[in-house]
């Protein structure tokens, strides 16, 4: 196995992550709060409004685009963006849809407009895959991308800003901080889908 494949099955490992991290932190609450029939509230909001889940998954999600692409030969990286955005809206709509199912489920199956108010309000299901979404987009977008041959420091700092920025300013004021986030999204990515100028061919002699 060459060095792109292992990149590539190291980027699906990631995308599991944020299943197994929101999974294996809500056991651990249910089961400190005891095991029952149905899923505490509680114990779901908890997980869903938990800002360390939230970074933890989005952080692996973005390293495993960026090994996604990178695990692709530089002539078809392009075609890799498109499958990786492909893959980027399947992880965003089964978010939602598990995270509408943990909070049907944590009201028993019963009461609807508990179960959409819990959705709502746990902020991070529906912030998670609208990152998500929005990332697909950008990635698929008509430039160069041999630029992820070696990805701009700048690039990478700002998208470890993201979650933390969402969580800090997201709590005071959820609009500000979606469109900050937007726009430190759409600045990590400008490095590495940037359009490069063409170099000049040398003179001949």
């Amino acid at each position: 196995m060459d060095i792109r494949e292992r990149e590539g099955d190291a980027a699906a490992l990631l995308y599991l992550v944020p299943f197994v991290a929101t999974a294996g932190y809500g056991l651990y609450l249910w089961a400190k709060t005891g095991l029952s029939a149905i899923l505490p509230s509680s114990v779901y909001l908890s997980v869903a409004r938990d800002p360390y889940v939230f970074i933890v998954g989005s952080f692996a999600v973005m390293a495993g685009v960026v090994l996604d692409i990178m695990s692709a030969e530089p002539g078809s990286r392009l075609a890799q963006a498109r499958s990786t955005a492909t893959i980027l809206q399947s992880i965003a709509a089964a978010s939602l849809v598990l995270a509408f199912l943990g909070a049907w489920y944590s009201n028993g199956f019963l009461h609807l407009t508990a179960t959409f108010t819990d959705f709502i309000v746990s902020r991070y299901t529906v912030i998670f895959p609208a990152v998500l979404v929005l990332l697909s987009y950008l990635i698929t977008l008509q430039y160069n991308v041999k630029t992820l041959r070696n990805p701009k420091v700048i690039g990478v700092i700002l998208f470890a800003i993201v979650p933390a920025e969402v969580y800090e300013v997201g709590k005071r004021d959820t609009a500000l901080g979606l469109a900050i986030a937007l726009v430190l999204v759409i600045a990590g990515i400008w490095p590495f889908v940037r359009k490069q100028k063409p170099r000049a061919e040398p003179a001949p002699q």
